[in-house]
């Protein structure tokens, strides 16, 4: 019978590498481990941090000790055609957050609440300093792999005629997927941003979950279904040209 067996000095240079890679962490109480030598250098092999890593670092920015954060999601992903960690967590004040840190840099590049989704009109002015005097055709907000995101279809201006499709994270507004695809724009409209403006007038809390362009008796309308501040589900028709409200009614779940 083959006996397997390995030299003492193997083994415990082994402990020692576990001890010394646990202790990088952890060394003196919730210290925040630096960044890797061969990650700051040009030119040097890259490779992604230890997602432990970044959720001891999480723990120790957003907590007083380790313990005052839960995290509960973290993952890889790519956002706005780079690589990132996301990290859902509760703080030290029992508040939902999700951080995002770059996942070769370690360096965290966004910091947002997830209490609600960040408010239409700013996802649409994200959108817009990308594509300026893009037409928005159609919004809507929507559950992709547990994930809340926005979608956003566009007439892109540069594309002629062809229209984008954004899918973008609901809290931070980052960019998640960025697609084209043929279809021939609609003419001219009122911005859908300035239709949002006008029915917060009205509803100040609004939370709008979908939007989009439609003929209703040979006329060009935007509809959009939202929240009003009591969580009531409403539709709003509105003519898209001189933005006048044509209907505005609370709609059951499940109707469009």
């Amino acid at each position: 019978m083959n006996v397997f067996s390995f030299p003492v000095q193997m083994i415990s240079g082994v402990l020692a590498g576990a001890a010394l890679s646990v202790s990088a962490v952890f060394a003196a109480g919730s210290t925040v481990p630096a960044t890797p030598a061969y990650l700051e250098q040009p030119g040097k092999l890259r490779s992604m941090l230890p997602l432990d890593q970044l959720i001891a670092r999480t723990r120790h920015t957003f907590g007083n000790k380790a313990s005052d954060v839960v995290v509960y999601s973290a993952r890889l992903q790519e956002e706005e055609h780079q690589k990132v960690f996301v990290i859902d967590f509760i703080d030290a004040n029992n508040q939902l957050e999700r951080v995002v840190y770059g996942a070769f840099s370690g360096k965290q590049i966004d910091h947002a609440p997830m209490q609600v989704p960040m408010p239409m009109e700013e996802i649409l002015s994200k959108v817009e300093s990308k594509y300026p005097g893009a037409n928005r055709i159609r919004t809507w907000l929507e559950r992709q792999g547990g994930n809340m995101v926005y979608v956003i279809e566009l007439a892109d201006k540069q594309f002629k005629v062809k229209r984008r499709q954004l899918t973008m994270d609901a809290y931070t507004g980052r960019v998640i997927t960025d697609v084209t695809y043929d279809l021939k724009p609609d003419g001219k409209q009122i911005s859908l941003e300035q239709i949002i403006k006008n029915a917060r007038k009205k509803y100040r809390g609004m939370v709008v979950l979908r939007t989009r362009s439609s003929v209703k008796n040979n006329m060009n309308v935007r509809e959009i279904i939202f929240l009003d501040d009591n969580h009531i589900r409403h539709k709003m028709v509105v003519n898209a040209v001189d933005g006048e409200v044509i209907e505005d009614r609370i709609t059951p779940l499940g109707w469009i």
